[in-house]
């Protein structure tokens, strides 16, 4: 019960961030041996084998989301998170679910990374903010793992790795949370908790599969022209990527759950291609001062 609490705590809080800055909104690498990527998949792909209603998406998608901010807190700046969020929730209202409840939140970690959670939750490091120069950067990484919501690639993960036991264990929980928002407790809570810690924990580890990678890079990359950004945003972020010590403690673990760089942006090339053709010349926007303006607290 404590640690289910403790969860509804942490997500008070991180609901409340978004709503002191008037947002309705606040997306692998890894933060503290969790794969942020792969834990969104966890939670969508249980939500669509038990054939759940859309609030038991955002039931599961909010557990999902306390979890991963036990791991690594939001970052105490509300100017920076009231403004990913503003980037992020105009990218979602271009994809193909805007009705999604979209939040978006900048976590307090030095390690390149951007994650998705079920039911609109994405989260993006303060170590990768630092390495972009442009909002159509960050627009394209948000874009990215917006795709991965919008396409459920965490449902299909959920649903060739769990069983039926493991199921209805994360169902329980589920219903426990409802239960704990009203007063309410379980004795199978510790039980549940651990079951769905252990499934989220061993998704990330291993990353979502390369071809649900290379559909959200190139979704993404739609996503974001759509919104009015750039689209290069996203592979000048993998770049930049790919000029670092690939033994950079910051990004080992990236690496680990992600397909090669230079794989990903050989197969953006189809995507961008199709963008030059049917986007207007001058009309993408890249915005790089009003990135540093923001990000050095100008």
């Amino acid at each position: 019960m404590k640690a289910l609490l403790c969860r509804a705590v942490l997500l008070a809080l991180f609901a409340s961030l978004t709503a002191c800055q008037g947002l309705e909104s606040l997306e692998g690498v890894n933060i503290q041996g969790v794969d942020l990527g792969v834990l969104s998949s966890a939670s969508k792909n249980i939500s669509a084998m038990a054939d759940k209603t859309d609030d038991e998406e955002q039931v599961i998608g909010s557990n999902t989301a306390a979890l991963l901010l036990q791991q690594a807190a939001l970052l105490d700046n509300p100017a920076l998170q009231a403004y990913v969020n503003r980037v992020g929730r105009w990218v979602a209202l271009n994809s193909e679910r805007p009705d999604l409840p979209w939040r978006f939140g900048v976590l307090n970690n030095s390690a390149v990374g951007a994650y998705a959670a079920p039911g609109g939750y994405v989260f993006i490091t303060s170590g990768l903010l630092a390495r972009m120069d442009s909002e159509a950067e960050l627009a394209g990484v948000l874009a990215h793992e917006v795709a991965h919501v919008v396409r459920q690639h965490h449902l299909d993960a959920i649903k060739q790795q769990a069983g039926a036991g493991l199921l209805a264990n994360v169902t329980r929980l589920a219903v426990q949370a409802h239960q704990a928002s009203s007063g309410g407790s379980s004795g199978g809570d510790a039980l549940a908790n651990t079951k769905f810690d252990q499934v989220v924990t061993n998704l990330y580890t291993r990353g979502l599969d390369r071809g649900d990678e290379y559909e959200a890079d190139a979704m993404g990359a739609v996503i974001a022209a759509r919104a009015g950004y750039d689209p290069y945003g996203l592979a000048t972020v993998l770049q930049g990527m790919a000029t670092m010590r690939q033994d950079d403690a910051a990004l080992v673990t990236f690496l680990k759950v992600h397909p090669n760089i230079g794989d990903r942006l050989t197969r953006l090339e189809p995507t961008y291609l199709y963008l030059e053709r049917f986007s207007g010349n001058g009309s993408q926007l890249t915005l790089e001062q009003r990135y540093q303006q923001v990000l050095s607290g100008r």
